[in-house]
C-alpha cells in the first residue's frame, strides 16, 4: 500500500469512526454483489447500495478510497465499473 493510499484509509477510517460508524456495514450482501448469479436480484443490491450511499456522511472519503484502491463492490454511490470507467477518461 503506498503511503498515499494508506493516509485515505486512515482518513476513510477516521471519518466512519467520528460518525459512528456507517449503515454499509450491517449490509455486506449489497455492497459486494459481483458474485450475485441472477441479474436481477444483482442490480436490486446494486441500487439498494447505492441509496444508502447517497446519505452517507463518509460517501466521498469512501468514493476516493476505492477509486485510488481499486476496490470491488459498492463504494461511495459506484462500482468497481464506473470507477474503473472513471480512472480511465
Amino acid at each position: 500500500m503506498t503511503r498515499q493510499l494508506e493516509r485515505k484509509y486512515i482518513e476513510l477510517q477516521h471519518a466512519i469512526t467520528e460518525n459512528g460508524g456507517v449503515q454499509c456495514s450491517q449490509l455486506p450482501e449489497c455492497f459486494f454483489p459481483e458474485d450475485e448469479p441472477d441479474v436481477y436480484l444483482r442490480k436490486k443490491l446494486i441500487a439498494v447500495a447505492k441509496e444508502v450511499c447517497n446519505d452517507c456522511p463518509v460517501r466521498l472519503r469512501c468514493f476516493d478510497y476505492a477509486l485510488s484502491a481499486g476496490m470491488v463492490g459498492i463504494w461511495g454511490g459506484t462500482t468497481a465499473e464506473e470507477r474503473s470507467k472513471l480512472r480511465s477518461s
